[in-house]
């Protein structure tokens, strides 16, 4: 009796064994196999648990998904490779969140491409869902700029004399025209004036020391400063990531702190770049013995606060935060910059629309290329924002969001990309509104690569490095993918992105796009999703022909 009962025992468990296997394996493949749309509808994209979800995501009608046949076998290698890396990362997430980020309601789109090669296939892991993309909406942004303004557009902030200029007196305004220009230099750290250095110079050579009319902003047809909707709640509009955008900017509509500790007990020494910003300075910052670093920065239309704490040990600290009002800012720094050149304004700083003008003295050019990389490589979101008021006030006429994402739209169809699905409400992916698929991503950056040696050089070099340049400085610095990758990466809560192009040794390059929306849980971003994205570029990297 105890031996059969042992006999039954044994077969039992083997029996049970075999079916948690069975069910893993199908697990696995349900996990990475691509969605039904109800399937989809189930995957959360709210900031926090606590948020409603995002409308549902459809899958677009875009092209077919290739079936397997059709995979070049370096393709197929990838494939296989990137559905086990992606089920092993979801049960990670799953086990670091405690169960709230799951298989039932994680996304995850893959989609990668040899570059140029599309008759080969792709690997297609929920490519075509629409999904919130973050900063790699960035993508869509520059292209579009490079495609339909071209890598020589320049952004140009035209100067003129509504009257005539006797005896070193301009008898009229001077009247400023908006062209959208971030005037951004991080090199400056918020010191602007050498960005205004030209128009100064140019203006002495005219012999002008005073102008007896006003200063007169013509913010033509852009926008009115504003958050874009779907962004984050007004508690963080004070950040730098939250810097409006219009018309006129200046240092892409940030001011900068700079705070230097004095003795124990003691007011810290603190200034505030731009110089003439405008704004009521109120200062606050004790310098104490401890190692904490405490210093909080913000402003509003009633001023800027810098307060709190810093260790009397440490170095100057210095950081960005959003202005309240971007062309405010333009019109105090360069009124500021005329009279510290002994330019005397006797009228007032005045903000008009279509205001008459005259001879022009000067126009304040910056070439579109130079902002690119701090667009891509650095992230940064008011310089992606002015670049699409810039786009839409160029292409279409109004220097508005809405203009913009007609413009970058314009540009999908003629890169040959659909967009189907696709909706773009900000330059930059911090709004929550913004779809767009891994597939799309991937057509894109495709195309974009093809097109003209500077389009494509421009686009491609603008992009960040492994291991040693913009948000991937600190990423991906094996042997495998040293010098392979250039990327754009993505987050904002409950969404991580990775996509761009990666060598392989035989020379070629795959094209790849990687987005994930998931209920939003702190340390996931980090803990799981870089790092399966960065194991998904080392397999592209390693993989043979």
């Amino acid at each position: 009796m105890a031996r059969g009962a042992g006999n039954v025992l044994a077969r039992t468990m083997r029996l049970a064994l075999i079916l948690a296997l069975n069910c893993a394996a199908a697990y696995a493949l349900w996990l990475t196999w691509p969605r039904s749309e109800s399937t989809h509808a189930a995957a959360a994209t709210g900031a926090t648990t606590s948020e409603p979800a995002a409308a549902p995501a459809t899958r677009p009608a875009l092209r077919p998904t290739q079936p397997r046949a059709e995979l070049s076998r370096a393709l197929r290698a990838v494939d296989t490779g990137a559905r086990a890396i992606v089920a092993r990362w979801t049960e990670s997430a799953r086990q670091l969140s405690q169960n709230k980020v799951h298989a039932g309601n994680v996304a995850i789109a893959v989609c990668v491409r040899e570059l140029g090669q599309s008759e080969s296939g792709e690997v297609d892991l929920g490519a075509a869902r629409s999904m919130l993309p973050a900063s790699n909406l960035k993508l869509v942004t520059t292209a579009a700029a490079l495609t339909l303004l071209g890598p020589d557009w320049e952004f140009q902030t035209r100067f003129e004399a509504s009257g005539p200029i006797r005896g070193g007196v301009l008898e009229g305004d001077l009247v400023v025209r908006a062209g959208g220009d971030p005037l951004f230099d991080p090199q400056l750290r918020g010191d602007c004036d050498a960005l205004f250095e030209p128009l100064l110079a140019r203006l002495g050579e005219l012999g002008i020391t005073a102008i007896q009319g006003d200063l007169v902003l013509d913010e033509g047809a852009f926008a009115d400063p504003a958050p874009a909707p779907g962004w984050p709640s007004a508690s963080q509009h004070w950040a730098e990531y939250c810097a409006l955008s219009g018309g006129f900017s200046v240092n892409r509509g940030c001011l900068h702190a700079h705070v230097a500790p004095t003795s124990v007990g003691q007011l810290a020494h603190v200034r505030v770049f731009p110089r003439g910003h405008g704004l009521v300075e109120r200062f606050g910052v004790r310098s104490a013995a401890d190692n904490k670093n405490a210093v909080n920065v913000g402003a509003n239309a009633t001023g800027i606060t810098v307060s709190g704490q810093i260790p009397t040990r440490s170095g100057a600290w210095d950081g960005p935060f959003a202005a309240p009002d971007p062309v405010a800012l333009f019109g105090n720094v360069l009124h500021s910059a005329l009279e510290r050149r002994g330019i005397v304004l006797s009228g007032r700083l005045l903000r008009r629309r279509h205001a008459p003008g005259g001879a022009e003295l000067f126009t304040l050019r910056t070439p579109l290329w130079t902002y690119l990389d701090e667009v891509n490589a650095q992230s940064t979101n008011a310089v992606a924002d002015q670049l699409l008021l810039a786009m839409g006030n160029e292409l279409v006429g109004a220097g508005t969001r809405e203009a913009g994402a007609r413009a970058a739209r314009d540009a999908l169809t003629a890169l040959g990309v659909s967009t189907d699905g696709f909706e773009l409400v900000d330059g930059s992916g911090l709004s929550r509104g913004n779809r767009v698929s891994a597939r799309q991503i991937v057509a894109l950056l495709d195309s974009v690569a093809q097109r003209d040696a500077a389009t494509a050089n421009r686009y491609v070099e603008s992009l960040a490095t492994p291991g040693k340049s913009g948000t991937l400085d600190d990423r991906m610095t094996s042997s495998l993918t040293a010098g392979r990758v250039r990327a754009k990466t993505g987050y904002i809560n409950g969404v991580s992105a990775l996509s761009g192009y990666v060598e392989r040794d035989d020379g070629r390059t795959f094209v790849f796009s990687i987005l994930v929306n998931y209920p939003h849980t702190d340390g996931l971003h980090r803990g799981c999703w870089r790092k399966m994205q960065d194991e998904i570029c080392e397999l592209l990297a390693s993989v043979k022909a």
